[in-house]
């Protein structure tokens, strides 16, 4: 079993939605670094030119997807300068593709069902049992 695939971990908010995704995303584009604030001793993560990356991708995120095996860090460099540079493992290769291809699907999936449902009309709904929505069955109201 996959360390990625258990759920009910404390941490899987940091996985949740897109963060997987774009945190693998921002690692393959490259530079991404683990830094440690010297003054205040919180882990933030740096592109390649300094800057946080754009999108955002959390700490949280990618330390669980270190842990996860995803991801490598190399920690022969400090946290402090230059920061701890961030590469894919072959399972976060895999994984990184697997998201991509599946972001496409769920997107046509979510996107065939609220279309349904907003219209009314889906597999499964009985167009004539939708609601009248004509002003005729609207109650009147004035001031």
């Amino acid at each position: 079993m996959n360390p990625h695939d258990a759920s009910g971990r404390d941490d899987d908010w940091a996985i949740s939605g897109d963060r997987r995704l774009r945190a693998l995303e921002a690692v393959e584009a490259g530079g991404l670094r683990f830094h440690q604030s010297a003054v205040y001793g919180y882990i933030y993560l740096s592109d390649g030119q300094g800057q946080r990356p754009n999108p955002e991708v959390w700490p949280e995120t990618v330390q669980r997807l270190v842990t996860d095996g995803l991801l490598a860090q190399d920690t022969s460099e400090g946290l402090y300068r230059p920061g701890q540079l961030l590469s894919l493992t072959p399972q976060g290769e895999v994984a990184l593709r697997d998201a991509r291809t599946a972001t496409p699907r769920v997107s046509a999936a979510l996107s065939r069902s609220a279309a349904g449902a907003i219209s009314g009309t889906g597999p499964g709904v009985d167009p004539s049992a939708a609601p009248a929505t004509s002003t005729a069955t609207k109650p009147f109201r004035s001031r």
